[in-house]
Formats: structure tokens, C-alpha cells, sequence
């Protein structure tokens, strides 16, 4: 298993436990404080530390097939956060703009980019490990 698998399973691995924290904190307090809980996810930045390869290491780092999923996952990853912004911005809009107040709450614009940081994450993960399950990227025949 390369080292990018390894990190994809453990940003996957740290938001499910990213959502189960933030359910079992709703009852403490409502939905503002269990958004805590979604900071777990971002003990996903460690994953390439954790899983360097060593420099006296035999392996080779990545190949070609490697860069060729990254590259995928990352553009997909991309795409997704792309579309989560804005559908962030638009619905909004959309919502208020058949009411009389026409203001949006300070408090969405950062969740507008954790949402945006979330969807990356997650996207990138699960397509880096359903590239690296089914043996090749697109356009590789």
C-alpha cells in the first residue's frame, strides 16, 4: 500500500470520526459547539509525515501510475470543492433574495470554506482509494 493510499485511509478514517463526534455533541449543545467535532479531520495533514517513505528505503517513493492517480484525485478533489462554493454562495442568494432582509450571518462565510477544506479532503481520499482499488487511472488503458 503506498504512502497516498495510507493518507487517503486516514483522512477518511479521521472525518467519520469527525461525524460521530459532532452528532454525539449535539445534545450537549446544539449544533454551533458540535462543529468541534470536525476539527479531528484536520489531523489529516500528519498522514504524509506518518507515512514517508525512509531514505534507506529500497521502494521507489511513486511511479507514474502514482502521480497519474494523485493528479486525478486532486482534479476531482478540485472540481467538487468548486461546485460546493458555489452552491455555498448561490442558495443563499437565492433564499434571501425574495425577502426583505438581504443580509447573511458573518458566522457562514467560514463555514463556506470548511465545508469547501472538508469536501477536498474527502473527495480526494475516497478517489485516490477507488483509483489505487481498481488498478488504473482514466485514460490508461
Amino acid at each position: 500500500m503506498s504512502a497516498e493510499e495510507k493518507t487517503a485511509w486516514l483522512a477518511v478514517g479521521l472525518f467519520a470520526v469527525g461525524v460521530v463526534a459532532f452528532l454525539v455533541l449535539i445534545p450537549f449543545g446544539g449544533v454551533e459547539p458540535a462543529l468541534a467535532g470536525f476539527s479531528v479531520v484536520g489531523f489529516s495533514g500528519l498522514g504524509p509525515l506518518l507515512f514517508r517513505k525512509k531514505r534507506d528505503s529500497k521502494e521507489v517513493a511513486e511511479d507514474e501510475r502514482d502521480k497519474k492517480i494523485i493528479r486525478e484525485a486532486t482534479l476531482g478533489a478540485a472540481h467538487s470543492c468548486w461546485c460546493v462554493a458555489v452552491m455555498a454562495c448561490m442558495i443563499p442568494w437565492g433564499i434571501h433574495m425574495f425577502h426583505d432582509d438581504m443580509t447573511i450571518s458573518i458566522h457562514a462565510l467560514p463555514r463556506v470554506v470548511f465545508c469547501g477544506l472538508f469536501t477536498f479532503i474527502l473527495v480526494r481520499s475516497v478517489t485516490i482509494l477507488v483509483l489505487y482499488r481498481r488498478g488504473k487511472p482514466n485514460g490508461e488503458d
